[in-house]
């Protein structure tokens, strides 16, 4: 093999390593958002919401429902999402995600309880694994 097929095996090799490894940090950046974000918006508004995740390519879309009462009271959702996105996860740009706040329907409020204890669970783990 010559010097230059080496060269472009090496160059396409590295290319590849490369997107895996954008994919890779893509990929565990939406897991760890898909469990960070609720504890922080509870934190910040006072309710956890409900939340649906869909990716298309480098387009990230999230759906966040809140109760009626939540919505009316913090009109910047989106916003105070986006924000908390974009700062600790700086591999989604803002111009690549869209925040939806939708209410929720009454069967989601009425298991939001059972959320709010897994919620409150983890915390407690992530406590004892910081001590």
């Amino acid at each position: 093999m010559s010097f230059g097929k080496k060269c472009l095996n090496l160059l396409g090799l590295g290319a590849l390593a490369y997107i895996g490894y954008k994919a890779w940090r893509y990929i565990i950046g939406i897991i760890n958002i898909s469990k960070e974000l609720p504890v922080y918006l509870k934190n910040v508004i006072g309710e956890s919401p409900s939340m649906n995740i869909n990716v298309l390519f480098n387009r990230l879309t999230i759906s966040l429902g809140f109760s009626s009462d939540t919505i009316t009271s913090h009109p910047d959702i989106a916003e105070i999402s986006l924000e908390y996105i974009t700062r600790y996860y700086p591999i989604f740009r803002q111009d690549h995600v869209n925040i939806e706040v939708i209410q929720k329907t009454e069967a989601e409020q009425k298991t939001e309880p059972e959320v709010e204890e897994a919620i409150e669970e983890a915390e407690k783990v992530e406590e004892k694994s910081k001590n």
